[in-house]
């Protein structure tokens, strides 16, 4: 049988035994284009339970655009919004982006032009304004041009989170751009990466409550495919989070029969630079799938710097002292990426094909692979396989656990 796993631009080809393969999965397929254009146009002219958006703002509105920053191609999404609020007579110099700075290339010559880029720093209390405080008595902060705004827009990715459950524009606003001291609260509360915990969690609901105290009732939401757009959805909050949930998971979850000895996991998507958070989430989903003590293959172009949580694995030397050299560090912005990754190298041997430094990787208890032959080799050797393309994007699930 001939398969290929995908990852980033570029993909692995290989020929295996009928009996050998378990699954295969490579996500569903996306537009780029024209047609991107007209799905998220569609979404803001026909959202749920919700006008038109052009009909939301008036001239004279100050609108801020609240932008997840791991959305990939951005500027296809942002001139329709824009050509949207120009429309309804919201002149430029009254549109702010505002996101959280990411390992991405700079935002600021993909805006339209005229449009304002707000990088939130969740450390300068000047650039935080107090909202009010939630039923459980959290004082919410957010950025001030989010609260200063009279229209929001939140614009983000749909797709698992280890602490909401689900991510989408609700996220891109809360916790994204409130202060330094409830994102790490929020990391803290991490979830364990478990098949049963696919749910929606409790802070899910807070992320609304806190929209509904802005006054913020349409959400953007973008499905991302294999390469380009899925699904474009558009509506009223609340209604809009089931839909999003639905589509998520129709699209984005992969359920093989059994575990396998061995996980090939493409990591990254076609023209988007793959940093560490989208290798850790490709390791945990391949960490879902296969067995314990067994291999997974992880296939990316991943580069970026680490960060302080994982410094401190990678100074702990043994994955087994992990779970001691990162607690009491959960105000670390990637304390939420370190104890994934701890968990899946208590899990299984990782081989990693990237473009972090070796020693780098070695440090961090993974095996640096530095040909794609070298993985063909490790898959030869195993009694089974999964191949996973976009592991960073898909859940996966073994159906005989399922049940347990």
């Amino acid at each position: 049988m001939r398969v290929s796993v995908e990852f980033q631009d570029e993909q692995l080809e290989l020929e295996l035994p009928d009996e050998m393969l378990v699954g295969l999965w490579k996500g569903p397929a996306g537009v780029a284009g024209e047609a991107a254009v007209a799905a998220v146009r569609n979404a803001l002219e026909n959202p749920l339970d919700f006008p038109p958006v052009r009909q939301a703002v008036v001239p004279g509105d100050r609108v801020a655009i609240a932008l997840d920053s791991s959305l990939g191609e951005i500027t296809p999404v942002l001139k329709v919004v824009v050509d949207l609020l120009y429309q309804s007579g919201v002149e430029p110099g009254d549109v702010t982006v505002v996101t959280s700075p990411a390992n991405r290339a700079s935002l600021s010559d993909k805006l339209p032009r005229g449009i304002a880029l707000e990088l939130h720093d969740p450390t300068d209390q000047r650039r935080l304004a107090y909202l009010a405080t939630t039923n459980e008595g959290r004082r919410i902060y957010l950025n001030r041009h989010i609260t200063d705004a009279d229209v929001v827009i939140p614009v983000g990715r749909l797709g698992y989170d280890p602490i909401l459950g689900y991510r989408g524009p609700w996220s891109a606003v809360f916790p994204s751009l409130s202060d330094q001291e409830t994102r790490a609260s929020y990391r803290l509360g991490m979830a364990g990466d478990a098949p049963g915990q696919l749910t929606p969690r409790p802070e899910l609901d807070e992320t609304f409550e806190v929209s509904w105290l802005l006054g913020t009732q349409f959400h953007l939401g973008l499905v991302p495919g294999r390469s380009g757009l899925a699904e474009a959805l558009g509506g009223l909050a609340e209604p809009l989070r089931d839909l999003a949930i639905g589509a998520i998971d129709r699209l984005w979850s992969f359920r093989p029969p059994t575990r396998a000895e061995c996980v090939v996991a493409g990591i990254g998507s076609p023209g988007v630079p793959t940093g560490i958070d989208e290798l850790v989430e490709g390791l945990v989903t391949a960490s879902r799938l296969v067995t314990h003590g067994g291999k997974i293959v992880a296939l990316s172009r991943t580069q970026g710097v680490l960060g302080p949580s994982l410094r401190r694995l990678s100074d702990a030397g043994d994955p087994k002292k992990a779970p001691a050299a990162l607690r009491g560090h959960d105000a670390d912005p990637d304390s939420v990426a370190g104890r994934r990754l701890a968990r899946v190298l208590a899990w299984a041997d990782v081989y990693l094909y990237s473009r972090i430094d070796r020693q780098m990787v070695e440090d961090l208890s993974m095996v640096p692979i530095d040909h794609l032959d070298d993985a063909r080799r490790l898959l030869a050797r195993s009694s089974s396989c999964l191949l996973v393309s976009h592991a960073d994007l898909t859940r996966g699930t073994v159906r005989e656990e399922e049940s347990r």
